[in-house]
């Protein structure tokens, strides 16, 4: 599996779900993904990143630019659960602040 993109509504904002492997191969897609469902839906977005199977410093900072894109637009990015790959590198490429993920299951502004 490479990546697996998905979006969903939930309290009237979008919830994109990702799955799979979010790495240089796929982090152009991922970022182009979430700017178009930030500019369709609304600058007020969730990115679940509980299936994310394996992540690099590529899908970390695709990440990191959809969040300033929906700052920019007066949104904000929230993570939900991000899995154990996820969470070891966005702890490790990311500074907390800069996108503060939550433990599994919880969510958190980004």
């Amino acid at each position: 599996m490479r990546l697996d993109l998905s979006v969903s509504m939930s309290a009237g904002a979008p919830v994109v779900s990702i799955g799979g492997e979010a790495d240089l191969l796929v982090a152009d897609d991922l970022y182009e993904f979430l700017a178009t469902v930030i500019s369709q839906r609304g600058p007020r977005l969730s990115v679940d990143l509980r299936r994310v199977t394996f992540m690099d410093s590529s899908g970390a900072s695709a990440l990191l630019s959809a969040r300033r894109l929906a700052r920019s637009l007066g949104g904000s990015l929230t993570l939900i659960g991000p899995s154990a790959p996820a969470a070891l590198v966005l702890r490790t490429v990311l500074p907390d602040q800069a996108l503060g993920p939550e433990p599994s299951g919880a969510t958190g502004p980004a």
